[in-house]
């Protein structure tokens, strides 16, 4: 049987059919959210959403990643120390001792975790519906100033701010580095935590990747026997005043200025140093307690060691 569309009860009818089919795909639409798979690190196929709203890093300079391509994570690690948004973001803990409870209520869309402390929660938490990408910081690349940066901005299809990001810390890079070249004489360093044994950065560090956008060589080799991945690695002292770096950088382990200068001294005052050329020229620095993966942007790490080589801190 033919509708009669000039029935007047008919025409409210198809109306009514008509807004409720409207409705029934307008709510359909609002409640199917696009996304994408990956393969983790781990082999793991992972749901990527397209919304950028919810995502958690369980890592700092992931999460330090997230808002160089302009995302705010939905809340954060207590390692991370870098801008005032993320720091008054509500924790999920620490980054070996995460709180899953505190990550169900925040709900997210995606958590991107680091693989060597984050496996079992991974596990958990996929079994109760959450993705979970899972990262080793070896595969992200070997410039680990922006590798979180560029690695997100490939996984979230965000590549070309990445790379914008990416493009103005270069920039800024090379005039930095056109100072030091015109303006002082170092071309070596070594860059010493501060404690009780002697303990240098790796090239394949933050640090490392400082001093070489910055033109500066860095003393300590690669692939030292039993390194690892570690950011710092056991260094004699005869082979640093053998190579003699133009200066010796020393990475604070405080604020306080009374120990950094007593740190200086266990250098400049000890005879076995005395002869080097860094202590001889006045080159025995504490870099800016700010001056840290963990605590400084990598704008801030460039100009904050450029500035303490040039003079101007």
């Amino acid at each position: 049987m033919r509708l009669k569309l000039s029935s007047s009860k008919n025409k409210n009818l198809l109306a009514l059919l008509v807004a409720l089919s409207f409705m029934s795909g307008a709510l359909g639409a609002g409640t199917i959210e696009a996304s994408w798979k990956e393969v983790d690190h781990t082999g793991q196929e992972v749901e990527i959403p397209e919304s950028k709203g919810g995502i958690l890093a369980l890592n700092p300079l992931l999460m330090e990643g997230l808002f160089a391509l302009g995302i705010t994570p939905l809340g954060k690690i207590d390692e991370y120390r870098i801008r005032k948004e993320g720091i008054n973001l509500p924790s999920v803990g620490t980054q070996p001792n995460v709180d899953i409870e505190s990550i169900y209520r925040l709900n997210p869309s995606l958590v991107i975790g680091h693989i060597r402390f984050h496996g079992n929660i991974a596990k958990t938490l996929r079994e109760n519906g959450v993705s979970v990408y899972l990262v080793d910081p070896a595969r992200m690349g070997d410039n680990p100033m922006l590798d979180s940066v560029m690695f997100l901005g490939r996984l979230l299809r965000s590549e070309a701010t990445a790379q914008e990001y990416a493009d103005r810390t270069e920039a800024i890079a090379r005039d930095l580095r056109g100072r030091i070249t015109s303006e002082t004489d170092v071309r070596s360093a070594i860059i010493l935590q501060d404690g009780n044994r002697i303990a240098a950065a790796q090239n394949a560090t933050a640090y490392g990747s400082i001093l070489r956008a910055l033109g500066i060589r860095n003393i300590v080799p690669d692939g030292i026997l039993g390194s690892n991945k570690e950011s710092f690695v056991d260094f004699d002292i005869e082979t640093i005043i053998s190579s003699d770096p133009d200066v010796i950088l020393i990475v604070a382990s405080s604020d306080d200025q009374d120990r950094n200068r007593a740190t200086v001294e266990k250098f400049t005052k000890n005879s076995m140093w005395m002869e080097t050329k860094a202590v001889r020229n006045d080159m025995v620095l504490i870099l800016p307690f700010k001056v840290n993966p963990g605590r400084g942007t990598a704008e801030e790490l460039l100009r904050l060691t450029a500035e303490t080589i040039l003079g101007d801190q």
